[in-house]
């Protein structure tokens, strides 16, 4: 076998440190989780470089009672025109009596009008709302689904494929992760971001949201940032949901009232919310009494 050359040798090595740096550039802190719910805990935290504000929800899909639901169809739904019902992200888990939830999927009509107000949307890609197909799949959305077994899974939909044992579904842009590994990515523009991830045995999810257009808190994070941050989170594989500022992650507190968990963009300015297309949340069966 020929020795390489030193010249050889400098390109290959500095090819492996400059995919090593990419990938594991991002000095993510040790992560504190707290537990919200039964099979529901929060970690916050902070990356230095470049600076983002990032918060997770780690969920345990075999927790007893803990469900996911999706937002359901409009009540004059027809798919690929009249498919949901906008809303902000907190008003979808009070009406639906959710523990925790985050935006979904891409949506439209996308104006000043439909950001501040309820009506009717046509959401992008797959969406399935209680075994009910709200909106099929798109051409380049991968998609979020939890299966009637319970088990999650995170892959591209086809326009072919049956749903029948799928409950809920919604979908995103760009898969982020497959089989553990971060996938090469077009887009280097930096935003807001609502991530999914699951795990190998499709038993863990995470729903994580980074903020973004706020210099000095947030700056927000490139897609090649968020399968860094889902990897080492422990998913397998990942999706980007709508970003920007529908961005919203929300908690039910125990007076009953929803707490907006990161600093949301939705009309330009901090703490201000959106009405998006759809939702992902989780529901929690109430306590048997003795």
């Amino acid at each position: 076998m020929k020795r390489l050359s030193r010249k050889v040798y400098f390109c290959l090595a500095s090819a492996l440190f400059a995919g090593a740096s990419a990938l594991y550039g991002l000095e993510i802190p040790r992560t504190e989780w707290n537990e919200l719910f039964p099979g529901i805990e929060h970690a916050r935290f902070t990356v230095p470089e470049p600076l983002l504000n990032v918060n997770v929800l780690r969920i345990q899909t075999d927790t007893p009672g803990l469900s996911f639901y999706s937002t359901g169809p409009a009540p004059n739904h027809e798919a690929d025109k009249v498919e949901t019902d906008r809303r902000t992200v907190p008003d979808f888990l009070l009406e639906n009596d959710l523990a925790v939830a985050v935006n979904a999927n891409f949506y439209s009509p996308f104006n000043h009008r439909t950001r501040i107000s309820r009506g009717p949307s046509n959401v992008k890609g797959l969406a399935i709302s209680d075994g009910f197909l709200v909106s099929p799949p798109a051409a380049g959305c991968a998609s979020f689904l939890v299966r009637k077994d319970g088990r999650c899974e995170i892959r591209p939909t086809g326009a072919d494929e049956k749903f029948e044992n799928v409950a809920q579904a919604v979908s995103g842009s760009v898969m982020l992760l497959e089989d553990g590994k971060t996938l090469p990515q077009k887009n280097h523009d930096r935003h807001p971001r609502t991530l999914a991830g699951v795990s190998a045995d499709g038993k863990t999810v995470w729903f994580v949201t980074i903020d973004g257009r706020q210099p000095g808190f947030s700056d927000g994070a490139t897609f090649t940032e968020c399968a860094e941050i889902l990897q080492k989170l422990g998913a397998d594989d990942g999706v980007n949901f709508d970003g920007g500022g529908s961005t919203t992650m929300v908690c039910r507190e125990k007076d009953g009232t929803a707490r907006v968990m990161n600093r949301p963009v939705g009309l330009g300015k901090p703490g201000t919310l959106r009405h998006n297309g759809n939702g992902i949340g989780i529901l929690l069966a109430p306590e048997k009494k003795e």
